[in-house]
């Protein structure tokens, strides 16, 4: 896989775009609506019809199980060595610019692809309304809050990734081009936006959804109380004004204090197929098979398995994140309590670390997997094969009964990609509640409710608010890594080029070579990777040909 080159698809969509737009003006000869196609007046005409529509909207959730980069590769957490990957090429070597804006897993950050998506939510708003006769008063409401949270879903990408955006409500008119180019509002406009979509929806939404999938009043909540954590922090919030982390603690707390979610008992358990929809879940894309499956298992599992390879490895987890993985008796790796020993780093790691990370000595579908000097998942350093360049294959997410080959031919997987998920909930209600007043006991309680599940111990009293927030932080990245969170967090605490710098650091593998006397394994950190990264990246530019095509746009700052 790593010698692969594809066509970005953000770039097809946006060229796709302005072929489109710069064809239809002032012609109307081409709106003429194909044979067999639904329109407006057929898709609106009932709810079975509509509900087609709706369904098309949710099916525009990020497809990222099917995807062969995830955001951690942008990060410190994930480094897969294909020379072509956005996350090495481009994010973590400080080429940023708007003429290549990283798309994002499944497209999910593409400017123009999310566009359409809330393009589609602004239609079926305005035809529903148009057509409401045709429907009864609860469909009607119900699928409208629906929608509207699936707007803001779209809206809140763009805005965790760009700031301010262009605010459209309707369909926009784009037979002559008259009425397309809508200038950026700000972010604390966008922001608001946002939130008054997420209440409009959580005011309507049910606590429990009627089909698996669909939005809930729980959904909204989370939504917005994420986008209201990401406005609270550093980048967002540099003269640290509480009263957006107060905001940000409420809205999470609402979720908590709704007493409709619960941590799964199994941490890994949660994400495979046989536990879709645990209590865990707050939102999630969901899959089908035969036709409506994925392939994770081809795409992200160990290489090597049984004799051949399997998988592609595009989950490599890297060794800045294995050290952030604490010991069994809740202290970090640093601590000299913690009886971590450098030449034995496996024995006595927390549950979530055997859960996540394949090392060497440990076992993947009966087979022992080896990345040491000869083994059969040596470390690649040079980046020649498929084999992890860091000496790590990750697991977290994986089922273990799919084989690699057979999920890259077939895409049996079924199980959800969850977007949400309570353990999130209680963390940002945590971190915003420190931020705002300090660790008080609730902030402890959200934080060990989370090590419980794991059998860690709880955190000590007494802590200061720097001194939890280290932890806070620490245990989102560990808790949620691989779940395409990373990125949004470290943007949002200001540390890629700041504090510890994680995107202008180096990242690391393990190297394990074998003593030619003893025959005891040697294991070695070694720098793979230089990472460098500027801080106006922190906020990804608008595309060079979006801007070229509304001059009302506004550049965001560097670029």
């Amino acid at each position: 896989m790593k010698k692969k080159y594809l066509i970005h698809s953000s770039l097809f969509v946006t060229l796709l775009l302005i072929v489109s737009i710069s064809a239809c003006k002032k012609d109307d000869f081409l709106n003429v609506p194909p044979k067999g196609s639904l329109t407006d007046a057929s898709t609106f005409s009932s709810e079975s019809n509509a509900d087609l529509f709706v369904n098309d909207v949710y099916n525009q959730l990020p497809d990222i199980n099917n995807e062969t980069q995830n955001s951690d590769q942008y990060t410190d957490n994930d480094f897969v060595g294909a020379a072509w990957m956005t996350g090495q090429t481009t994010v973590r070597a400080n080429g940023i610019n708007p003429t290549n804006v990283p798309g994002g897993p499944a497209g999910s950050f593409d400017w123009a692809t999310q566009f359409q998506h809330i393009r589609k939510c602004n239609l079926f708003l305005q035809q529903a309304e148009k057509n409401k006769a045709n429907f009864s008063d609860e469909w009607y409401k119900q699928r409208v809050a629906e929608v509207t949270f699936l707007r803001a879903f779209f809206y809140s990408i763009l805005y965790t990734n760009y700031g301010g955006l262009p605010i459209i409500k309707t369909p926009l008119n784009n037979s002559d081009g008259s009425d397309i180019f809508v200038e950026r509002s700000t972010a604390d406009e966008t922001l608001a936006f946002i939130e008054a979509d997420c209440d409009a929806a959580a005011a309507v939404l049910p606590e429990k959804a009627s089909q698996s999938g669909r939005a809930t009043k729980g959904a909204a909540l989370t939504l917005k109380g994420w986008v209201e954590l990401f406005a609270a922090s550093p980048l967002s919030n540099p003269s640290n004004d509480a009263a957006k982390w107060a905001k940000a603690a409420a809205t999470n707390l609402q979720v908590i204090n709704s007493k409709q979610y619960s941590l799964f008992a199994e941490y890994n358990g949660q994400f495979l197929a046989a536990n879709n929809w645990n209590s865990e879940t707050i939102f999630a894309r969901g899959y089908a098979a035969p036709n409506k499956g994925h392939k994770k298992e081809g795409i992200l599992g160990p290489v090597i398995v049984n004799g051949g390879q399997q998988a592609w490895g595009n989950l490599a987890p890297t060794q800045n994140l294995v050290d952030d993985y604490e010991m069994d008796n809740g202290r970090p790796i640093t601590d000299p309590a913690s009886g971590y020993d450098p030449q034995n780093p496996y024995a006595n790691r927390e549950k979530r670390f055997y859960e996540s990370i394949v090392y060497d000595g440990s076992t993947w579908q009966g087979d022992i997997w080896q990345s040491r000097t000869g083994g059969n998942n040596q470390i690649d350093l040079g980046s020649s094969s498929d084999i992890s360049n860091t000496g790590y294959n990750g697991k977290k997410t994986l089922d273990e009964s799919i084989n690699g080959q057979t999920s890259l031919g077939i895409s049996p997987g079924t199980s959800n990609y969850i977007i949400f998920r309570y353990a999130e909930v209680l963390l940002s209600y945590a971190e915003a509640q420190n931020e705002a007043a300090g660790p008080d006991q609730s902030v402890y309680d959200a934080v060990n409710q989370v090590r419980a599940r794991v059998s860690l111990p709880p955190v000590t009293q007494g802590l200061s608010q720097a001194d939890m927030r280290t932890i806070i932080r620490r245990e989102r990245r560990v808790e949620l890594a691989f779940e395409d969170k990373r990125w949004y967090d470290i943007r949002r605490w200001d540390i890629t080029t700041k504090g510890p710098a994680v995107l202008n650091a180096p990242e690391y593998g393990m190297r394990i070579t074998i003593d030619g006397s003893t025959k005891k394994l040697i294991y070695t950190p070694v720098q793979i990777f230089k990472n460098s990264f500027s801080e106006h990246m922190n906020w990804l530019p608008i595309p060079q040909a979006v801007v070229e095509q509304n001059s009302k746009l506004k550049q965001n700052p560097g670029y």
